[in-house]
């Protein structure tokens, strides 16, 4: 019994752990493609902010669907746990990328939307096709 319990632990932070990876990943090819896009194409600055929600939301929304489509249990939990280390593993990898680490008041409140976002995408990812 006891290790039914482990891997059902092992198993859940697996899940988390995929989902996040895979949620960044998506940012990262859908940020390069909108960079592009800006660069060649030009869009007003007032455009970007706005896209850049969509493009987290959907890459969340992507990360949680496929870790956890087959686990109809603690979306909640789950999502939200996916939103915060989302949220910690893009702004890392971010802050790398542009070569400095800046935190602010801005990024507490990014990382509570970000965590509340993945919450209510992991509510609604279980709950599709019940």
């Amino acid at each position: 019994m006891a290790v039914s319990v482990v891997d059902s632990k092992r198993n859940f932070w697996l899940k988390i752990l995929s989902g996040t990876i895979v949620s960044v990943c998506i940012t990262l090819i859908m940020i390069l493609i909108f960079a592009l896009i800006i660069r060649y194409v030009g869009i007003r600055d007032n455009i970007i902010f706005p896209i850049n929600q969509i493009i987290k939301v959907f890459s969340i929304f992507v990360g949680a669907m496929l870790s956890l489509k087959r686990h109809k249990e603690k979306g909640l939990l789950k999502g939200l746990l996916i939103g915060f280390a989302y949220y910690i593993l893009s702004f890392v990898t971010f802050s790398i990328l542009q070569g400095y680490f800046s935190i602010s008041l801005s990024n507490v409140y990014d990382m509570f939307l970000t965590t509340l976002m993945g919450g209510i995408i992991g509510l609604i990812v279980v709950h599709l096709g019940k």
